[in-house]
């Protein structure tokens, strides 16, 4: 963090209804402005605030349509995570939260910190996104419907009306998870074409897999290698240590993709079976002497790692691939 001389910027809360913005004049002073989150709103901030750097939080959905409509004007913006916004009020003492002190310490933030232009999304990774959430959405119900029939079913009387209509929804839940998957599926293959096959040539690496990294990371386009892989996923490991008192455990960090990391766990358990890297890997840590889950993540950062490989090469799997000694 360094102190940046005053630029022309504005910091937006976005909520679901409402934008509470904070701008700064030619004369330095702060100004409050809260608009509408719709078109007519965005006219009215482009009105006051003209072409200026805008920041915001990138959380939920609903600055999506405020940051396209800026970018189509020839604005400058910046999405940020909302993590690093908290920490930063946080370590300004700020003790009230409200829309309206949250537009104004984005915006200093914007004048305090570095930020980074945010870019536009594909479509398709959007829609994609929509996609995977509708069927983790439906598994959930599905999952708590059988929870609910089972429990019936253990009872000495039996409501059949109540099991009737359970079933039919369990099978309505079934059947639109299907739909999705094979929609998801279709449409990945025509933004990204070949990717997928790629990665589901890797044993242990499913359908559902395959198509979450390609979400999760744009087409492997937002990461430059393996490291950043991991990082993006929470699976890389943290130290915690202080003098010569404090000896915490080393853990994952978990600052990442969780549903991401929680998809790569289960495959973890396919590839220590399938995979012979992963489990040659799975084998000589368990002899060591290692705990089973920290094992398993090890080999969840294989996976990655092989993940990461295949889709920047281009091709399928080769369990007897070496890499070649550099000369």
């Amino acid at each position: 963090m360094k102190n940046k001389t005053p630029t022309p910027a504005c910091g937006i809360d976005v909520s679901k209804d409402t934008l509470d913005c904070c701008y700064n004049t030619e004369e330095g002073l702060e100004k409050h402005l809260q608009v509408s989150n719709d078109e007519k709103g965005f006219r009215q901030l482009f009105k006051t605030c003209a072409k200026r750097s805008y920041v915001m939080e990138c959380t939920g959905p609903y600055y999506l349509r405020l940051a396209l409509w800026l970018k189509e004007q020839g604005c400058s913006v910046c999405a940020e995570n909302a993590l690093v916004i908290k920490r930063f009020i946080q370590m300004n003492k700020e003790r009230n939260k409200n829309d309206r002190a949250d537009a104004r310490w984005i915006f200093r933030y914007s004048q305090q910190c570095e930020t980074k232009e945010w870019k536009i999304p594909a479509r398709e990774q959007v829609e994609c996104q929509q996609m995977l959430s509708g069927i983790r959405g439906y598994n959930r119900q599905r999952n708590m419907l059988l929870n609910q029939l089972h429990s019936i079913e253990t009872l000495p009387w039996q409501s059949a009306e109540m099991k009737r209509s359970l079933k039919q929804m369990i099978k309505k839940a079934g059947a639109e998870i299907e739909k999705l998957q094979q929609k998801l599926e279709e449409k990945i293959k025509v933004w990204m074409p070949g990717q997928s096959e790629n990665l589901q040539s890797i044993p242990g690496l499913g359908k559902r897999a395959a198509a979450m990294l390609i979400v999760f990371t744009s087409g492997f386009e937002k990461v430059e290698n393996h490291r950043q892989l991991i990082s993006m996923a929470g699976l890389n490991p943290v130290e915690h240590t202080s003098g010569s008192s404090i000896r915490g455990k080393t853990r994952i960090c978990k600052m990442g993709g969780g549903q991401l990391r929680n998809i790569l766990y289960m495959c973890s358990m396919s590839a220590i079976k399938f995979n012979k890297a992963c489990k040659a890997l799975y084998e000589r840590l368990i002899a060591k002497g290692k705990n089973g889950k920290v094992a398993l993540i090890a080999v969840c950062n294989k996976l990655l790692k092989q993940a990461f490989a295949i889709a920047k090469s281009g091709t399928l799997y080769n369990e007897n691939y070496m890499n070649p000694k550099p000369i």
